[in-house]
């Protein structure tokens, strides 16, 4: 049981995108990594998370646009780009 809790532990103080809101959990989490190193942490005396977590939802479809957009405006300025004949 005790690696579980460790494993799960772990998970939460990796992640904090996901547990930034919840500061409760991220302190057990810390005190059951200290507790395994043999460490204790004085709860009372810790304070918030002094670091500023902005977790950013994924979007596929705008992750998939930022993958092919320098191939589109490539193409783009090809088909638009002056082919060197009268223009007049």
């Amino acid at each position: 049981m005790q690696r579980r809790s460790t494993e799960t532990a772990h998970a939460v103080v990796t992640n904090p995108e996901h547990f930034h809101t919840q500061p409760t959990i991220l302190a057990c989490a810390w005190d059951i990594l200290m507790a395994e190193r043999g460490k204790r942490v004085n709860l009372d005396r810790l304070g918030p998370p002094a670091h500023i977590v902005e977790a950013e939802p994924f979007n596929p479809v705008l992750a998939d646009f930022d993958s092919r957009a320098p191939r589109i405006l490539t193409r783009i300025r090809h088909h638009v780009a002056p082919t060197g004949g009268d223009a007049a």
